[in-house]
């Protein structure tokens, strides 16, 4: 359990309050049942969702505290600004200029959901009018109160919705973490949804493919047909992308997705799991981020799904391109294959490459080949021409940097130089000694990603 300490002000106990020494957001949530933000089973409704809402929003590494304070006694200025006060006194406690504060308000004081009691609209009121503190965004947080007034028309988050993503698997609702401006990588994404998959096959992301198409080919029976629903529905929900009926269509390419995905996340993937996992990244793996990377540029996945046989013919692409790393180094990996397809499928001489969501395609055709080991991406600019906004074409810009005596690896792949430099880094790590079985370069207008284990 989160380590919850007791937050004391002017000798009385208003809240329980968590911190860590990353990040500038802030979580404060205002709420009478505060005392059961320790209770994983809290025993009536109006306790549900705060351990939850700890459980889960304290794991996003730029949240730097999350506070419970006491709801006002009543709507008397003095017991509104004795909270306000208690969670002035914390924010200074944390010494963080740059804090954004997100404000979480119940509606009603005890038990009772009457209008008479709904003391948190009048919390929100002065906060509204007197601004104690600099907030990037109030919201309700609640078992009901969907009939009350709401003159300042702040989103409602029903308590219930958030306790019941309490399972370690499951996220918190999509409306929460957008209000909570969560813009996490897709990879990160996918790694929360995915935590068990393949573990077992009593999960619905089953470990043999053998047992998913039991019902994933079942087009008769009615349980098997929801069973399948929800299984390409967890799939994409995860990925954040709605794949092709057709993919799922075919035996061989459904078995090729679900074998790829181990090769990316799950129980059989080294950058997820700690029980000794030994997949990588693979060529199929590959294509998934690839497919992530597109969406997020161009918020469609057309030039990649142009062809519903696909998946069909790559029973290789398990064919791993990393070899095996510790599941941090695994993690980076994957990020940094994902950030060089940012920067490879982005306009080149566009300059902000984590903001361009616009324009005509840098993509003119994906395909596998011998049998998945090999995935060919054909761009709509060369490696060997010079682009708008630089005289030296990419293969001048990377023959120049590898030639230095010294060569500095960037912190982050701002442009397409630093993220070759950062994937290159990331290929040569091995825990069984140097080099990857894979192989990703560049011929003139192709990227090329193959393994050749």
């Amino acid at each position: 359990m989160k380590n919850l300490n007791k937050y004391n002000y002017i000798n009385q106990w208003l809240g329980f309050v968590w911190k860590q020494d990353i990040g500038q957001k802030v979580l404060v949530v205002v709420d009478d049942c505060f005392k059961l933000a320790v209770s994983d089973d809290p025993p009536n409704a109006h306790g549900q969702g705060l351990k939850v809402l700890l459980d889960k929003v304290s794991l996003f590494d730029d949240i730097q505290g999350i506070g419970f304070f006491d709801l006002p006694q009543s709507s008397q200025k003095q017991d509104i600004e004795l909270i306000i006060d208690a969670i002035k006194a914390w924010i200074n406690e944390l010494n963080n200029e740059n804090i954004k504060l997100y404000l979480l308000v119940d509606y009603f004081h005890g038990l009772q959901t009457m209008e008479s009691k709904a003391h948190g609209l009048e919390f929100v009121d002065y906060w509204h009018k007197n601004q104690p503190l600099s907030t990037e965004k109030i919201a309700h947080l609640s078992i009901g109160g969907a009939g009350l007034a709401n003159p300042y028309n702040l989103e409602r988050f029903r308590k219930t919705d958030i306790h019941g993503c309490k399972q370690e698997s499951k996220p918190l609702p999509e409306e929460f973490l957008s209000w909570l401006d969560v813009d996490e990588s897709p990879l990160c994404r996918l790694w929360r949804y995915s935590e068990t998959w393949f573990s077992n096959d009593k999960i619905l992301v089953k470990h043999n493919f053998s047992e998913v198409s039991k019902f994933l080919f079942d087009t008769i029976n009615s349980k098997s047909i929801f069973l399948a629903t929800e299984y390409k529905r967890k799939i994409s929900i995860a990925l954040g992308i709605n794949l092709p009926d057709a993919w799922w269509d075919n035996q061989e390419s459904a078995n090729n997705i679900h074998e790829s995905l181990k090769c990316l996340c799950g129980d059989f993937f080294c950058g997820q799991s700690d029980s000794n996992a030994k997949r990588h990244l693979s060529v199929g793996a590959a294509y998934l981020i690839a497919l992530m990377a597109y969406k997020k540029i161009y918020n469609n996945i057309n030039v990649f799904v142009n062809d519903a046989s696909a998946w069909v013919e790559c029973s290789q692409a398990t064919s791993p391109i990393f070899a095996n790393q510790d599941k941090a180094t695994a993690r980076d990996s994957a990020m940094a294959l994902y950030d060089f397809f940012i920067c490879m499928f982005t306009l080149r001489s566009n300059e902000n490459y984590h903001q361009y969501t616009s324009g005509k395609s840098q993509v003119k055709s994906v395909y596998f080949y011998e049998s998945g080991k090999t995935l060919k991406i054909q761009l709509s600019w060369d490696a060997q021409r010079s682009s708008s906004d630089r005289q030296e074409c990419l293969a001048q810009t990377i023959s120049k940097i590898f030639k230095q005596e010294m060569i500095g690896i960037p912190i982050s792949a701002e442009n397409t130089r630093s993220s070759i430099l950062r994937l290159w880094r990331q290929m040569a790590i091995s825990e069984s000694g140097f080099m990857g079985p894979g192989v990703i370069y560049m011929e003139g207008d192709t990227l090329i990603i193959a393994s050749r284990k």
